[in-house]
């Protein structure tokens, strides 16, 4: 992939020339105008690549040298509909919502309305957490992601999985509670505080965490099959993952982000200096992601809903950066080469996500397979994978997506199909315990009890510790034992 550290003025290097070759022409009607530092191809190239990846609607907003320069929108709300995305049109930009949290939480606790190591449960008590370590929970750890808190609760009761500050663990819980702790300090529910310190200096009107009616019609999301799906918005505001917003509101944001004039750069620098290490070459801030490594010093995150996707990054070196949104599930797939096209560089973050590009194999895999055995059952299928055989190589038929692709059609209920893919999984891979375990529920979804206990058994003896195939076990060897009318 080529790509330009710094723009150039006049053509911007060789982004232009890979974009129109790798993402195919500009939409009929034509790419948006561009703004100077913009890649000239990047409008033309976007329409391209959202046909290939199955994104009905996208919105862009591209920072250059601190300030946005240019914001667009591409495709459509609604597939079948005629309503076009603009950079004003409405997502659900859920985890994106966290870094604009984090901020507000700094400008508070600039101003020594919040200490930032100090235990949490002083200011919103343990929230029915009984665990002596609750009192390590403070609100640096929750915005680096090391409070040790599950994702989300499992139960009425919220555990502690790690010591807090040990690991990076994210955890949607661990900003409910610091948005407890807010709310408590502050008097305000968490829209109203975040519009104090963030949207209402920055101009982000169409932004909140809350629910209105002139969202409905805004984006609607759509599963990787463009089909829209029907989502109930959320009850309540949560600091994790509620957050609506545009391309043009949130490229004010990350524009501040890059030319702060609402937090001294010192505490803004906070944000980015790395608490925690993901993996080799990543680690996380006070409410980023970052690539530390290098000159580019480079901070992302991404949001990712059941049907909406979004990403966001910047340059710290040049100031330059990007938002991406999407009304898709395929939405991260379109966004590496936008955003590699803009900030430079193939980034480590899209492979650690385990993002498959628009133009993968495995997408195509997937989007075909899906189709055929929802239009024909087992038929269809059959067809179709030996087409695919002859087309890509046995790797491209990984155990994860050969397994994602089984539940998928039992989701559309096709046991049949269903049980025809995850069968060659376990031909693929045959020591996996988990391409048995799935095999064996898609057969017993299809009423083959006796398959299902056979398969679930050989689950079992690769893996002794296998605690749902042991549970299913039970329960279909009770069926089996029962007396039929």
């Amino acid at each position: 992939m080529t790509a330009c550290g710094r723009w150039a003025a006049a053509g911007l290097c060789a982004v232009a020339g890979w974009a129109a070759s790798a993402w195919g022409a500009a939409s009929p009607a034509g790419p948006p105008a561009v703004a100077a530092g913009v890649p000239a191809a990047l409008a033309g190239a976007i329409p391209g690549v959202m046909t290939k990846g199955g994104v009905p609607g996208l919105a862009v907003a591209v920072v250059r040298g601190g300030a946005l320069v240019w914001t667009a929108g591409f495709g459509v709300v609604r597939a079948g509909g005629t309503a076009a995305v603009t950079p004003d049109t409405v997502f659900a930009a859920t985890s994106l919502g966290r870094p604009v949290f984090a901020y507000a939480v700094l400008r508070l606790a600039a101003r020594g309305g919040l200490d930032l190591d100090r235990s949490l449960s002083d200011y919103a008590g343990n929230d029915g957490v009984f665990d002596e370590r609750i009192r390590r929970v403070t609100a640096r750890r929750v915005l680096s992601e090391t409070t040790g808190f599950p994702d989300r609760r499992r139960g009425e009761e919220l555990t502690i999985d790690a010591e807090p500050g040990e690991r990076f663990s994210p955890s949607a819980e661990g900003y409910v509670y610091l948005q407890k702790a807010i709310e408590a300090v502050t008097g305000l529910p968490l829209d109203e505080f975040v519009r104090r310190e963030v949207f209402g200096p920055l101009g982000m009107a169409a932004s909140s965490y809350v629910w209105r009616p002139e969202f409905a019609i805004g984006a609607v999301g759509h599963d990787y099959l463009q089909q829209p799906v029907a989502t109930r918005p959320p009850a309540n505001a949560d600091a994790a993952e509620s957050l609506y917003t545009t391309a043009s509101d949130y490229g004010r944001f990350l524009a501040q982000m890059l030319h702060p004039t609402t937090l001294d750069t010192a505490t803004v620098a906070r944000m980015f200096k790395p608490e925690v290490e993901v993996e080799p070459g990543l680690a996380w801030g006070l409410g980023w992601g970052l690539e530390p490594g290098g000159s580019r010093s480079l901070f992302w995150d991404w949001g990712n809903g059941r049907d909406t996707e979004a990403f966001a990054a910047g340059r710290r070196d040049t100031a330059d950066g990007i938002v991406v949104l999407t009304n898709s599930e395929n939405g991260l797939s379109v966004a590496e080469p936008i955003v590699a096209a803009v900030v430079g560089d193939a980034h480590p973050v899209f492979a650690w996500l385990g993002v498959e590009r628009y133009d993968s194999p495995a997408r195509t895999i997937r989007e075909r397979l899906v189709r055929a055995g929802a239009a024909n059952g087992e038929q269809g299928v059959y067809r179709t994978l030996k087409e695919l055989e002859r087309t890509y190589p046995a790797a491209a038929f990984g155990e994860s997506l050969l397994n994602t692709i089984g539940y998928d059609l039992l989701a559309q209920k096709r046991p049949g199909a269903a049980a025809l893919v995850l069968e060659r999984n376990v031909k693929l891979h045959p020591k996996s315990w988990n391409a048995y375990d799935s095999l064996a529920e898609a057969y017993a979804a299809d009423g083959d009890v006796r398959s299902a206990i056979r398969t679930y058994r050989k689950s079992l003896a690769l893996n002794p510790d296998n605690g749902n195939a042991r549970a299913a076990l039970r329960v279909l060897e009770e069926a089996k034992q029962r007396p039929r009318r």
